[in-house]
């Protein structure tokens, strides 16, 4: 399967599904103002205890039902035919066209990238999250930032020995410590021998950093939605404020709302695809070979569901 996105579809778990889709179906322009939005993004979690909520409830769904659910509901956003049957070509075609749509869509919704292909996509979004994270970990308390620290040396350390010598070269270390760590976040130097990393070693690797980024981030797709999100902020408190409904009109509120909505869906699915991507390099990260046997039944497997599913996408 040339596709990396249904490579990683076919790997990714029901705790990563489900989240996304409740992300997906749950974060809505409605969903944000009743849950207190401002306090949400200063991490008073009324919207993200809901999300959880709703995550909790699609994960009981079956982990091949959840993969061809997202599987659906990209092609759907993207306008791409939903088959009735797929075979092994066509699936591989419509993984193909979702890489390039939704490289193009990250271009289109974040003018700070310039990428044109998934490679281009998964880096900068990785990237993204890393450094953006500096911030936030000053604002956490010493124990939280010691869990972090903890957790990301254990990630480091699982490394094999030739990338553990190429990022201590990186970081100009010979040894990872905690407060080695500590300071490369304070100081981005971090995220700056991390990005060089990246273009020196093979692709798999961002799996591996994937794993950096969701211990910093807490939860990957969330935390990338949000620095988005508030730049919606003045538009949000404006549109649905008493003066602006009676001033503009239900109509115009109802379409500003399913237009936002939409937005906050344009912000997620390259998440959503970058997901599938990493987890397409959980069958090589070092010292695991590749099975073609296995991989090839678990594709067949997920396109007889696929072509006999009976899915409940309220």
């Amino acid at each position: 399967m040339k596709s990396t996105f249904i490579s990683g579809l076919i790997n990714e778990e029901s705790d990563s599904l489900s989240s996304q889709l409740s992300l997906w179906h749950h974060l809505t322009l409605r969903n944000i103002l009743q849950r207190k939005f401002t306090g949400w993004l200063a991490d008073s979690d009324h919207l993200g205890d809901f999300l959880q909520e709703r995550s909790r409830t699609a994960a009981m769904r079956d982990t091949v039902n959840l993969r061809a659910w997202k599987l659906n509901e990209i092609m759907l956003f993207l306008k791409i035919p939903v088959p009735e049957k797929f075979d092994a070509y066509s699936l591989n075609a419509v993984g193909t066209e979702i890489e390039v749509q939704a490289t193009a869509l990250l271009r289109k919704v974040d003018k700070e990238f310039s990428g044109v292909s998934p490679d281009d996509m998964v880096r900068y979004l990785l990237i993204k999250i890393i450094n953006n994270f500096s911030e936030q970990f000053k604002a956490k308390d010493s124990k939280a930032q010691n869990e972090i620290i903890k957790n990301i040396l254990d990630i480091l350390h699982s490394m094999p020995e030739d990338q553990q010598d190429i990022l201590k070269r990186l970081l100009s270390v010979e040894e990872f410590s905690p407060d080695m760590i500590r300071t490369a976040i304070f100081d981005h130097t971090l995220t700056t021998a991390l990005e060089s990393f990246m273009m020196m070693v093979r692709y798999t690797i961002y799996y591996e950093i994937s794993k950096v980024a969701i211990v910093l981030s807490g939860a990957l797709s969330l935390y990338v939605a949000k620095p988005y999100l508030k730049s919606f902020i003045p538009l949000f408190m404006f549109l649905f404020s008493p003066i602006a409904v009676a001033s503009i009109g239900v109509g115009l509120t109802w379409w500003t709302d399913v237009y936002t909505n939409r937005q906050i869906r344009s912000f997620l699915l390259p998440v959503m695809v970058m997901s599938s991507v990493l987890a397409s390099a959980k069958v090589d990260t070092g010292s695991v070979k590749v099975d073609i046997k296995s991989a090839d039944d678990r594709i067949s497997k997920f396109i007889d569901h696929y072509n006999h599913r009976y899915l409940n996408l309220d």
